[in-house]
């Protein structure tokens, strides 16, 4: 294991494992991390960094047992009760997750984040009226939010609201036209469904034009991503 020359000193542990974590060294960070944690018992941040480290590890059971104790520690961190969310959605654990994103919401109205995340929720439910309802209000925030356009682009496509989901989805096209291939997909199905066969073609056309690697042509669903404070 890593050695430190200084005793007792939590912050040198720390900050090395904050380095390690950095070079994506999660079980190195890890070590590190729980001797900072023996030294340093009562910061959050610790544990919340452990938790990183076992999500990225794919350890999301462990992960959640120290965002636990992180909010043992810190019941004001709203990262921390996000991220538990995250962990809640990935597990099918629909109400778990909503219950926490909702708990964001009550200290922060202005959380972008969490609005989105509830509208996945709702959406995961076929609940499509909440799922539109939290949208709507993380496009208030973020207008420009190529994610959110997609997402409202993707409950209308539910609900076959062929025009509305043609709307949103090429307002998310332009606001992030390169990096998000299946935005395109999204465009070119909506119009296919909607009976407007030459400008599906047209959009599949300058899918592989813009994309030539990009092989699957499938319909996108939207996630969202945990919290890091490194």
């Amino acid at each position: 294991m890593f050695k430190i020359n200084i005793l007792n000193n939590w912050k040198k542990y720390y900050n090395s494992a904050l380095d390690f974590y950095k070079k994506k060294d999660y079980k190195r960070a890890l070590e590190l991390f729980d001797e900072a944690k023996k030294l340093e018992p009562k910061n959050y941040k610790i544990p919340y960094n452990m938790a990183l480290c076992h999500q990225n590890l794919g350890e999301d059971i462990l992960a959640l047992d120290f965002y636990k104790i992180a909010h043992k520690l810190c019941p004001e961190d709203l990262d921390t009760i996000y991220n538990m969310g995250c962990i809640y959605f990935s597990k099918n654990s629909i109400d778990e997750a909503v219950e926490l994103f909702k708990k964001v919401i009550e200290a922060d109205n202005k959380n972008y984040d969490a609005y989105y995340a509830l509208s996945i929720c709702y959406a995961s439910l076929a609940q499509w009226e909440n799922s539109q309802k939290y949208c709507e209000e993380a496009l208030k925030l973020q207008e420009r939010s190529h994610r959110a356009n997609n997402q409202m682009g993707l409950i209308f496509y539910s609900i076959e609201d062929w025009e509305n989901a043609i709307k949103y989805f090429k307002k998310a096209v332009k606001l992030n036209p390169t990096q998000f291939p299946k935005y395109y997909s999204n465009l070119a199905l909506t119009y296919d469904k909607a009976g407007q066969k030459e400008d599906a073609a047209r959009i599949y056309n300058k899918i592989k034009k813009k994309f030539p690697d990009y092989k699957g042509l499938d319909f996108m669903k939207m996630t969202f991503e945990i919290k890091s404070k490194i």
